[in-house]
């Protein structure tokens, strides 16, 4: 994705961003997921982004002066090259979090335990938001 863009990968300068435009400071956060998730738990439902929302509401207000994107990523269980790739501003998620759970965001129940919302691969690939 960082070759893709032609951006810096820097994930440790900040919590809410991955890459760095070099040349315009813009940021760039970077989320993926499988086609379908299979195992234990689950066998075949389809793959989810985890958002969330501290770092949303970062991404909404740099985006506001046109300095933040996110990039979401689609691989096969293989892990190889990405299937798709999709560039959106945080505001357009906005939109797809309202449309998808009426823009409630959920206690995560591990990791962070920070308010999260997952949403569907397919809720962000084959929209055609801008």
């Amino acid at each position: 994705m960082a070759r893709e863009y032609d951006l810096d990968h820097r994930p440790d300068e900040t919590e809410w961003d991955d890459c760095v435009n070099p040349r315009t400071g813009t940021k760039y956060e970077v989320k993926s997921t499988v086609k379908t998730y299979e195992g234990e738990y689950s066998d075949g439902d389809p793959g989810r982004y985890r958002l969330w929302e501290d770092q949303h509401v970062s991404l909404v207000r740099a985006d506001a002066s046109g300095t933040a994107w996110y990039v979401f990523v689609l691989y096969d269980r293989d892990g190889g090259e990405p299937l798709r790739m999709r560039r959106m501003r945080p505001s357009t998620m906005t939109t797809v979090i309202e449309e998808i759970g009426d823009g409630e965001w959920n206690l995560s129940g591990h990791q962070r335990r920070e308010r999260q919302q997952k949403v569907a691969w397919v809720a962000v690939l084959e929209s055609s938001r801008p």
